[in-house]
């Protein structure tokens, strides 16, 4: 049998392709996911890295300062703090020029744990080594005084960490995490409150943080409060294996440790307290929206989409 040819153009027809041959290549499902698994695990390292950096970056600088290495003149003023406080002003100015918001909660945070709680601390562990305080003496009002402001300090800064993660509330532990660690810390400052030896719980208590925070943003919501409360008790067993105990005053009355007791107890619930604040906050929010007739769109992912 000879095969027909087209007269047109003189020239033959071009022969057939099999059946098989002329369908179109289906694509594999499994390269799809894993470049989507690929690009989630990227999201959230970044994620987890931009939050941690605040702290990380403040414990460097802290540890790099209380070793001392740059000889300051006695009575000077505390240049090392305020580098950091430089360095935490320019990244919070960072956040806001690049638009980056996930990270500028910590920014903000940890800027006004280093310039408004940590001086007020220190203020406190150096009066509850005064001798002598207790409500016998009438020496007990300054000690007082400066616990009730540590702890509207703690409060303050409590709401702001429930106020900023009303989206995810388990996100709140995690960002009051540097606050709360640096309570123990200045309770068991070695010798002196000075300007070295606050600069050493600073940085202990940063790179707790820090590492904590890297942890908690990789592992599930439900669970970033237990990374908290599991940095609170590395944060324990590190001061007790360094010896850093409460500081308590020589001949000082019961206020003395009722105060510090009073200020771990508080540190130590709020940070697993916050999550529930931050469901309230953000039901109180929805409420307000409701009554102005706001309507936000809905979070549904769309059809076909994985659950996180």
């Amino acid at each position: 049998m000879h095969q027909r040819s087209s007269r047109r153009g003189g020239r033959a027809a071009p022969p057939r392709l099999p059946a098989s041959s002329a369908r179109p290549v289906e694509r594999q499902p499994g390269g799809r996911r894993s470049a989507d698994a690929g690009r989630d695990i990227r999201i959230a390292l970044g994620n987890a890295w931009s939050r941690s950096v605040p702290t990380l970056l403040t414990g460097i600088l802290a540890a790099i300062g209380a070793t001392g290495l740059i000889a300051l003149p006695a009575g000077a003023f505390p240049v090392r703090i305020g580098v950091i406080l430089i360095m935490l002003a320019a990244g919070l100015g960072l956040s806001v020029i690049r638009e980056r918001p996930l990270a500028r909660p910590n920014w903000v945070l940890l800027l006004c744990t280093v310039l408004i709680l940590m001086p007020t601390l220190a203020l406190q562990a150096s009066t509850s080594r005064e001798p002598f305080v207790s409500f016998t003496h009438g020496s007990a009002g300054p000690l007082l005084w400066l616990t009730f402001s540590c702890c509207l300090i703690l409060g303050a800064l409590w709401l702001y960490a429930a106020f900023q993660s009303t989206d995810e509330p388990g996100d709140a532990s995690l960002l009051f995490l540097p606050a709360a660690l640096l309570v123990p810390g200045a309770l068991g400052a070695a010798g002196l409150v000075g300007e070295s030896s606050i600069l050493t719980m600073l940085a202990q208590a940063s790179l707790v943080a820090s590492a904590a925070t890297f942890a908690g943003m990789l592992a599930p919501p439900r669970t970033r409060p237990i990374v908290a409360g599991v940095a609170l008790v590395v944060q324990f067993f590190l001061l007790w294996v360094f010896g850093r105990g409460p500081v308590l005053a020589e001949f000082g009355g019961r206020v003395v440790p009722l105060a510090a007791a009073l200020l771990l107890a508080l540190a130590i619930s709020l940070v697993f307290l916050a999550p529930v604040a931050a469901l309230f906050m953000r039901r109180f929010v929805q409420t307000i929206e409701e009554s102005r007739g706001i309507v936000r769109p809905s979070n549904v992912p769309p059809r076909g989409a994985r659950r996180s």
